[in-house]
């Protein structure tokens, strides 16, 4: 903005003294001073005097304010660049710290379906499912894909190995391993055990023997190849059901004979009952109210009550 002098010439040296245009010092612009002595100094450089020096000073004025917004959004445009790539530069620095520290201190292996293994042992996954560990001294250890265990010495022996109780696993130099809790759970079906409650899962204590505990503290253990299932009461008493026999240790039981082969029994003090088929199929019904179905595979073993195999079960019928 020019003010014009008392005279109207509208000319001085901008500073507000005769002889030049009086030009604004302030304005809401922080440059609008500067751009205007920019200007000036551009006319009296083209010689640009008279009348004709307003008008270019206003269109000088404008093309510098111009250059400025241009050269301002570069700036900002450029810091958001910088920005951007500030961050990029961050995370590429986080990312390469934590693959530092992961290689400095690495994962400690998965020894699945184990909850440790011996110092310096190595895994390895085999194509059909399974996995095979390899001790520090050379010893194999190999968990098949249906989850059996074989043990492989030195000299290429090869044992099968059961686990015990709490999934302990011994191999044949007496050393412990022990199975994590999931890989000893199997399903209703795998046990051969109907009307279990959904929340229950039976644990496979050995090839083809498991172990249920029920509600109340009764415990359920199923043999399938001896035919053969044992309860266990709270008050310490146990009841042995097969087709070849029927036995109480602690308390009594009655047997009646079922035509057709099957035969019936009721405890005397823990009070469960049932039937067993002349196949070895078990109905319990206990005293917690569960009604169980203990099935056994067809290819079972039928040994007889002392473990001898081969025996035909004893097939009796009522007589009138």
């Amino acid at each position: 903005m020019a003010l014009w002098d008392e005279e109207g010439s509208g000319y001085g040296d901008g500073y507000g003294e005769e002889g030049g245009p009086i030009i604004e010092q302030t304005s809401s612009s922080l440059s609008h001073y500067e751009i205007m002595t920019l200007a000036r100094l551009l006319a009296t450089g083209l010689g640009v005097t008279g009348e004709e020096e307003e008008p270019y000073l206003l269109q000088v004025k404008n093309s510098l304010s111009a250059i400025k917004d241009i050269m301002e959004q570069s700036h900002n445009a450029s810091e958001a660049i910088r920005a951007e790539a500030q961050t990029v530069l961050e995370a590429h620095a986080e990312s390469a710290q934590e693959y530092i520290q992961q290689v400095e201190q690495p994962n400690p292996p998965d020894f699945h379906p184990f909850v440790s293994m011996p110092e310096g042992t190595t895994v390895r996954d085999l194509p059909d499912g399974g996995r095979i560990f390899t001790l520090a001294d050379g010893v194999l250890v190999r968990v098949n894909a249906d989850g059996s265990l074989v043990s492989i010495s030195q000299d290429g022996t090869a044992v099968t190995l059961e686990p015990a109780s709490g999934g302990i696993v011994t191999l044949p130099d007496s050393r412990e391993l022990t199975l994590k809790p999931e890989a000893i759970r199997v399903t209703h079906e795998a046990a051969g055990i109907e009307g279990l409650p959904l929340d229950i899962d039976p644990v496979q204590t050995a090839q083809g023997r498991y172990r249920v505990e029920l509600p109340g503290g009764y415990r359920l253990d199923v043999s399938h190849d001896e035919r053969t299932a044992v309860v266990g009461n709270p008050a310490g008493t146990v009841n042995i059901l097969a087709i070849v026999r029927i036995e109480g240790v602690g308390e009594d039981i009655q047997v009646r004979l079922v035509p057709g082969g099957a035969k019936g029994f009721t405890a005397a003090e823990s009070g469960h009952k049932g039937i067993i088929e002349a196949d070895g199929t078990i109905h319990l019904s206990m005293v917690n109210g569960l009604d169980l179905v203990i099935h056994f595979p067809e290819n079972a073993g039928t040994g007889d009550e002392y473990g001898n195999d081969d025996v035909a079960p004893v097939i009796c019928e009522e007589r009138e």
